[in-house]
């Protein structure tokens, strides 16, 4: 998982952007799974924005945006029931996720 070695105490207020590229003709089924994921994850504590983008130009490649008070309460998002299992549905329909984590210096 990448929030492994990370101190989680000692950072606050991060910014995840998580892109996803699909693969061919599974849009549909993508988008159908980052809704639910969306509409459960806006609920947890800790988490202030949890956003799905998509690429004008490309449609299959999509983009989250998410905003969390802290380390702590993204490591508890993905500890979720209803994150591990829709991103694990998710990866059949996926050609690459990088991931990227940032804190907030200003």
């Amino acid at each position: 998982m990448i929030l492994s070695g990370i101190a989680t105490k000692e950072i606050s207020m991060i910014k995840v952007i998580a892109r996803s590229i699909i693969k061919e003709n599974y849009l549909p089924e993508a988008l159908h799974l980052y809704q639910l994921l969306v509409q459960e994850t806006v609920k947890e504590q800790g988490c202030f924005s949890y956003e799905l983008f998509q690429e004008l130009d490309n449609p299959n490649n999509l983009t989250e945006i998410e905003e969390w008070e802290d380390l702590e309460a993204l490591k508890r998002h993905t500890e979720t029931s209803h994150f591990i299992t829709l991103v694990q549905q998710l990866s059949q329909f996926e050609k690459e996720l990088p991931v990227l984590l940032y804190k907030k210096l200003f």
